[in-house]
C-alpha cells in the first residue's frame, strides 16, 4: 500500500514498523496481520530420525533442539522463533533409519535442524553412530557410539548443526573383552544411562500436556513426563534389554522392536535377524491462541491444543512442505 506520510517514508513488514503512520493506515496493517505487533514468538521442540540398530547395538536417538526447559543434550535452551502471519516456514520431519543398519534422518522447521541419530554398531567401524545420540557400541575397544557435541571443539567429529544445545550423548559402551557384548544406544539426554546394554533415556520435554501429548501422538508418555529420543536396546543372545524412555525400541535375541514413531527413539537390536528400525522425528510448536495454523500440501498435523494461560500447541508428525499461520 502506498502511505501517506511527512519526512522520511515509512517502511513496514510483519516484523517491523518505522516512521509515522496515519489511523487508516495502522488499522489496515492491524486488519492484515501486517503490524509489527502481531508478530509472535513459537517455543519448540525439533527431534530427528532415530537410528537403526545395528547387529547386536542399539539405534542411537534422534537429535532434540528445543527453546523449552527440561530438556538434556547439553543442558541449554534456544531461543524462541519470531515468526509472523502469512508467511511460508519450511518443515521436514525425519524418517527413522530403516532396518538394517541405517542411520537417521535429520528434522527441519525453520532456520532449525535436529540431527538423525546414529546407526547401532556394524562389522564396519566406520560407520559407528555418529550423530545426535550415538549408536551402541559393540566388539571394539575404541570409544565409537559417539554423539556430535558441539561444545567439544578440538575433535573433528564435534561439529554445529542448528542449534545452540548439543543435541544428543554417547552409545553405552561395552567391554572390549565380551566378544558377544553389545552397546545400548546413546539417547537425547542424560535422564538415565542404564546399564551397558539397554538404551539410553531420552530428554524430559512437556511443550505439551501429557493428555495433548497423547492425543498428538508427539514423544512417549511415561508417568507425569512426556519423553523425546531414547536410545535402542542392545541384543543379548537369550532374553531382551529394554529401550530408553523416549520411544527407545527393545533389543532381544528375537523380536526385537523398531523405535516410536514421532519420538526420535532409536531402533531396538536383534541377536539373530536383521535389527528393527528408528522411529521418526517430529516438531512440536507451541504459540499464542490468537493465531491459528495451516499446514501446506504434503504436511500433516495433529489438532490444536488448548495448553493453558492462552497458549496453543501442535504436533507436525510427517511430511516435507511449508506451514503458515493466520490470525485466528
Amino acid at each position: 500500500m502506498a502511505y501517506g506520510y511527512i519526512g522520511p517514508e515509512p517502511t513496514n513488514d510483519s516484523s517491523e514498523n518505522n516512521g509515522v503512520f496515519t489511523v487508516e493506515e495502522l488499522n489496515d496493517l492491524q486488519q492484515t496481520g501486517d503490524l509489527s505487533t502481531k508478530a509472535f514468538d513459537c517455543d519448540f521442540v525439533i527431534v530427528g530420525g532415530g537410528a537403526a540398530a545395528g547387529q547386536r547395538g542399539g539405534g542411537g536417538a534422534g537429535g532434540v533442539c528445543t527453546s523449552v526447559a527440561n530438556q538434556g543434550g547439553g543442558g541449554t535452551v534456544d531461543d524462541a522463533l519470531r515468526l509472523s502471519v502469512d508467511t511460508d516456514y519450511q518443515v521436514l520431519i525425519g524418517a527413522g533409519g530403516a532396518a538394517g543398519d541405517r542411520q537417521g534422518n535429520p528434522t527441519v522447521f525453520h532456520t532449525v535442524s535436529a540431527l538423525g541419530g546414529g546407526r547401532g554398531y556394524v562389522s564396519d567401524a566406520a560407520s559407528d553412530g555418529a550423530s545426535a545420540g550415538g549408536g551402541g557400541q559393540a566388539f571394539d575397544y575404541a570409544n565409537r557410539g559417539f554423539a556430535i557435541n558441539k561444545y567439544v571443539s578440538e575433535d573433528d567429529r564435534f561439529k554445529t548443526f542448528g542449534s545452540k544445545a548439543a543435541q544428543g550423548y554417547d552409545g553405552n559402551q561395552t567391554s572390549y573383552e565380551s566378544y558377544n557384548s553389545a552397546g545400548g544406544g546413546g539417547g537425547a539426554g542424560v535422564q538415565g544411562t542404564g546399564n551397558k546394554q539397554t538404551g539410553s533415556n531420552g530428554v524430559i520435554n512437556n511443550i505439551q500436556t501429557t493428555t495433548n501429548a497423547a492425543s498428538s501422538g508427539a514423544g512417549e508418555v511415561s508417568g507425569n513426563n512426556v519423553y523425546f529420543g531414547g536410545g535402542g536396546g542392545a541384543a543379548p543372545n537369550s532374553g531382551s534389554y529394554a529401550g530408553g524412555l523416549g520411544g527407545g525400541g527393545n533389543g532381544a535375541a528375537n523380536n526385537s522392536n523398531a523405535g516410536d514413531a514421532n519420538t526420535g527413539g532409536g531402533g531396538g537390536a536383534h541377536y539373530n535377524s536383521t535389527s528393527s528400525a528408528g522411529g521418526s522425528g517430529v516438531v512440536v510448536l507451541s504459540y499464542p491462541s490468537d493465531y491459528t495454523i495451516t499446514a501446506g500440501a504434503g504436511v500433516v498435523i495433529s489438532d490444536e491444543y488448548d495448553e493453558g494461560g492462552g497458549i496453543t500447541s501442535v504436533a507436525i508428525t510427517s511430511g516435507s512442505g511449508n506451514v503458515s499461520w493466520s490470525l485466528a
